[in-house]
């Protein structure tokens, strides 16, 4: 009877132990799930922060727009004053026009968009100009300050034209390729007195920019270190 009980006993003991071992063992396993290492704390850092490819799926290399297997160049369109020229002039422009249109055989898009006036590469071309004559730096003054109050006044606006010249197909022809249509568009429009410019990568992230932001006058290109990321996290925020 006594050696029944020792073995009841143990026997209650045994199935105790098992079930603190077995909630003990489980614990630990949760625990090391959910601490993650220093590696996995990396990954899920640089995840975190997004930049424009993230964010568009777009990418931007030099002047060349690169989205799937499209690559685009955007060109900056000239403007001239069509009503002071003459009936002759008029017409010759309207020809060349017509032309340039009837070439194109490769995709083309056409947007106008409106933007704040930015005179801050003139400010700078007035500072960068020293003179002793004291009546010229007044006058630089009154000027400059005049062409930041112009900047700075949101109620002015102008309208910028824009082509967007596509070609779809590996990186290496896709180069050539834009390069001899951008210089044959450019070429055609120059004949109407259009003067056209290829948009470099800044200008490509300061217009794509600015159109996510109609209400900013910054320049994105002006930032040295994470001017491309256009998400910021809350440590970030922080700081």
């Amino acid at each position: 009877m006594v050696v029944m009980f020792i073995f009841l006993f143990l026997s209650i003991v045994f199935v105790i132990g098992t079930v603190i071992y077995l909630n003990y063992k489980k614990n630990n396993t949760n625990i090391k799930q959910i601490v993650p290492n220093k590696e996995t704390k990396n990954k899920i850092k640089k995840s975190n922060k997004k930049q424009l490819v993230d964010i568009l799926n777009i990418k931007i290399n030099n002047n060349i727009i690169n989205l799937g297997n499209r690559y685009s160049a955007i060109i900056k369109l000239g403007n001239i004053d069509y009503n002071m020229l003459s009936n002759s002039e008029q017409d010759a422009i309207e020809n060349i026009l017509i032309q340039t249109a009837l070439a194109i055989d490769y995709p083309i898009q056409f947007f106008s968009t409106t933007e704040f006036i930015d005179t801050s590469q003139v400010i700078s071309l007035i500072k960068e100009n020293k003179t002793t004559n004291a009546n010229i730096k007044e006058y630089q003054s009154h000027l400059i300050e005049y062409l930041q109050n112009l900047m700075e006044n949101k109620t002015i606006s102008i309208i910028k034209n824009y082509a967007i010249i596509s070609y779809d197909g590996l990186y290496e022809t896709a180069i050539e390729e834009l390069n001899r249509k951008i210089l044959s568009f450019k070429g055609n429009l120059l004949r109407a007195k259009i003067v056209c410019e290829t948009l470099t990568e800044d200008e490509l992230y300061n217009l794509i920019y600015r159109e996510l932001n109609k209400n900013s006058m910054l320049n994105i290109s002006a930032l040295k270190e994470g001017g491309k990321n256009l998400y910021v996290g809350k440590k970030q925020k922080r700081k």
